[in-house]
């Protein structure tokens, strides 16, 4: 038989291993690489936060999508679009966005959003420029996709 303070200890150490598990679950990350084909590509990481608030059955989750332009090996910069949503079975809304940005080459950016879509574009002053546009779409369930 286990003593009660060991019993305790072993308690504490499942709940604290399920809480961080929980918490790694509720702010997934993705990435991937989208080539263009001319020497161009985008590594994409996709960080989002599920259920930041709760209201009356409506969610909100904030999403953010930061995309490192390259030519061939050479870095040319970092553009991250964030937005932020709202879902509730039955509808979903886009409520704000916002951008930013860095390169040595020199940039310029936009974002907006429109209905249930964050779009943002940037433009990158390298080899004569290049603009890459991402939007984040929001599904009535919670769900998103995205498009570069």
């Amino acid at each position: 038989m286990l003593s009660k303070k060991l019993q305790r200890a072993i308690s504490c150490v499942l709940l604290l291993s399920c809480m961080i598990f929980a918490v790694g679950a509720a702010n997934p990350t993705q990435t991937e690489t989208i080539d263009y084909g001319d020497g161009y590509y985008l590594v994409i990481t996709t960080t989002g936060k599920n259920a930041d608030t709760t209201t009356r059955a409506v969610t909100e989750r904030y999403i953010e999508r930061e995309a490192r332009a390259y030519h061939g090996s050479t870095y040319i910069g970092k553009y991250t679009l964030c937005g932020t949503f709202i879902y509730d079975g039955s509808r979903s809304a886009a409520t704000a966005d916002d951008w930013y940005a860095s390169s040595s080459y020199g940039y310029s950016g936009s974002s907006s959003h429109s209905g249930s879509s964050v779009k943002g574009k940037c433009t990158f002053n390298y080899a004569g420029g290049k603009t890459y546009t991402i939007t984040m779409t929001c599904d009535k369930n919670g769900n998103m996709s995205y498009t570069e």
